[in-house]
């Protein structure tokens, strides 16, 4: 009696494991940048998920208008990792995802006049994601 429940706990956590760990969901990646004095301005940008190149493109100052990206990933801390040539600029960070979340890349370009230096936001939240 007491071994066939164990052995029923084990099997609901291993298929509850699996639904959680082992399926991938869809993840969209915004990737943008906006600043009000930069029109026109174009940067390159190579995105890395987990080490896996998913991005290696242009893009365009347009506070209105952010590249989407769909992405399979499964539940867990992925190693997000962005970076830019003409920008000098090398982003990494470590973030938790789940089932229904958007992950945000964003340029910020500083001013290098007032001694701040231009850097890559990087979050996530829950959808659906707005930018205002």
């Amino acid at each position: 009696m007491m071994r066939r429940k164990t052995i029923s706990w084990i099997v609901i956590l291993f298929i509850a494991s699996f639904f959680l760990f082992g399926i991938k969901y869809e993840t969209v990646l915004y990737i943008g940048m906006s600043s009000p004095t930069l029109d026109g301005y174009s940067i390159d940008v190579e995105v890395k998920i987990d080490g896996k190149l998913v991005l290696n493109d242009s893009i365009n100052n347009n506070p209105y208008k952010y590249n989407t990206l769909k992405k399979e990933l499964k539940i867990g801390v992925r190693r997000v990792e962005i970076s830019s040539v003409k920008a000098n600029v090398h982003t990494i960070k470590e973030i938790f995802v789940l089932p229904n979340q958007f992950i945000l890349l964003e340029f910020l370009p500083r001013l290098r006049s007032e001694g701040e230096e231009p850097e890559f936001f990087i979050m996530n939240g829950f959808k659906p994601f707005r930018y205002e």
